[in-house]
């Protein structure tokens, strides 16, 4: 689930600012996460992750990649729709 947390950096390591842990809203970070997860990474939720390498190697249509990743976003309780409209959103302010 979304709330605040311990950020990351660019590498997924814990941010450190000023000697102390980077805390901030952990949403996005949780979702990039998850796209990057394979099935079995995660012993609590092991079929939680898209295999997103496997559809690559297939070449899959975006239809099927967009189901596979709206499906696992939702496994975390995630809304695919909300998360895209922030990504477009983030998108436009850059």
């Amino acid at each position: 689930m979304a709330g605040k947390g311990i950020l990351l950096d660019e590498n997924n390591d814990m941010k450190i600012t000023n000697s102390s842990l980077a805390l901030g809203d952990t949403t996005m970070q949780e979702v990039g996460i998850i796209i990057q997860m394979q099935q079995g990474d995660q012993k609590a939720i092991p079929i939680l992750g898209p295999n997103l390498i496997q559809l690559k190697k297939v070449n899959a249509s975006r239809f099927d990649i967009e189901q596979r990743v709206r499906i696992h976003l939702a496994l975390d309780k995630k809304k695919y729709a909300e998360i895209k409209k922030q990504i477009v959103t983030l998108l436009n302010n850059d």
